[in-house]
């Protein structure tokens, strides 16, 4: 694994800064909205297909 110096990594850090203090709020505000909306649910991330498959069972249970 490659080391990073700190100067590097001050660089790094302000070029992120700089190119998300350019990109208008709107921009930001739907990018955020976007990757919401594709954010992989926690209950098959945490469980897998089992998980699902638990709370399919029960929610059929009750009715």
């Amino acid at each position: 694994m490659a080391k990073i110096s700190g100067q590097e990594y001050v660089q790094y850090i302000t070029e992120q800064l700089v190119e998300y203090m350019e990109t208008p709020v709107a921009e930001r505000r739907q990018a955020k909205k976007a990757a919401k909306a594709t954010k992989e649910q926690w209950l098959p991330k945490w469980f897998g297909v089992g998980g699902e498959s638990l709370l399919m069972w029960i929610k059929k249970k009750e009715k």
